[in-house]
Order: structure tokens, then C-alpha cells, then sequence
């Protein structure tokens, strides 16, 4: 069974190419603004290395949201349009900011503006949610840091393994059955 991971919803451009349980190849890099110009050139680019097509990619998995604009639009296309060439393909989706925290005991954080002012904000014990996503001002990110004092804080994917924090929480992610029952 040939799957696909994949991750927009940062700066990072993550995908990955599993049969078996076993990776065949997997791509992690700096991306910033450049999804929808460098997604589908390195999906290519992995699937001819393993001598395999899109026909037969059997289960997707990627993050959904919180996610910048741009690369949710690119991975809500490219799930759409392959659901529509095969309608069987399975997909399951997982929040981002838990792949960032893993199995940590987390507080996991995305920047949403240039300035650093605004972040997506979520609270993680051992894939747990205590504080569901939120959008908080950077006044407000320091009071929930100072809440969980032995938490590690994630941001941004800086320092995170795709490839590690996929593998570690495969079994958490949730099927869709269709696009639309993603909330953004």
C-alpha cells in the first residue's frame, strides 16, 4: 500500500513516500511562499525516484489546519482533485499544531503576521489537547507559556522531524471522507 504524507501548513515543505510501513523518500525544506509553485514539481520528482505514479497512492495523510492561507488552498486542491481521479484513495488529516508538538508535553505555536504580534496557540500533554487552537496576541502567548513552566515551546517547525513526528502519531490521525468536513 502505497501512502503519501505531506505538510503546507508552515514555511516548511514536507512530503514523504511510505509502502509497507517503510519510508521510500522524504523531502523536508525551507518554503516560504512557495508552496504553490514547488508542491506538485517535488511531488513529481519523488514519485519518479520510486518509480510510481498518483494512480497508486492508496492513502494520503496531511496536516490541515491551523495553516497559512496559501498552503491549505494548495493542499485542499491537490486532496480534491486527486479524490476526484480516485475516489477510493483514503485521506486522514491531523492539526498541526499537535504533528509540531508530537508526543511532547508542548506548547505548540505558529506566527500568523510579519510582525510577530499574532500566533496560532495550542497546549499539548502526551498528544492531549489541554488548550484547544486559538488565535493569541503575543501579550497573551506569554501568559500560557508562564501556565505551563515545564512545557517545551514549539514555533514555527523550527527544529521539528516531519518524518519522526508523522511516524509517532499515524494512528492519531482522522479519516475524511470529504474536503468540505474540514473547518478554516
Amino acid at each position: 500500500m502505497l501512502c503519501l504524507f505531506f505538510s503546507l501548513s508552515s514555511s516548511f515543505l514536507f512530503l514523504a513516500l511510505w509502502e509497507n510501513n517503510e519510508c521510500l523518500t522524504s523531502i523536508q525544506k525551507e518554503n516560504k511562499r512557495l508552496h504553490s509553485e514547488n508542491f506538485l514539481s517535488h511531488l513529481q520528482q519523488i514519485l519518479e525516484k520510486n518509480n510510481r505514479s498518483l494512480k497508486e497512492i492508496s492513502e494520503i495523510y496531511f496536516t490541515s489546519t491551523p495553516s497559512g492561507q496559501t498552503g491549505l488552498r494548495v493542499s485542499l486542491a491537490f486532496i480534491s482533485t486527486l479524490q476526484v481521479l480516485n475516489p477510493k484513495v483514503g485521506l486522514y488529516h491531523i492539526d498541526t499544531l499537535l504533528l509540531q508538538a508530537g508526543t511532547a508535553n508542548c506548547v505548540s505555536l505558529m506566527t500568523i503576521d510579519s510582525q510577530s504580534s499574532k500566533y496560532y496557540v495550542a497546549v499539548f500533554q502526551s498528544k492531549k489537547c489541554l488548550l484547544s487552537s486559538q488565535i493569541v496576541r503575543a501579550e497573551e502567548l506569554e501568559k500560557i507559556i508562564k501556565k505551563f513552566p515545564n512545557f517545551s515551546c514549539q514555533k514555527d517547525f523550527q527544529n521539528i522531524d516531519f518524518l519522526t513526528n508523522f511516524q509517532k502519531l499515524k494512528n492519531d490521525f482522522v479519516p475524511l471522507k470529504k474536503v468540505e468536513e474540514i473547518s478554516y
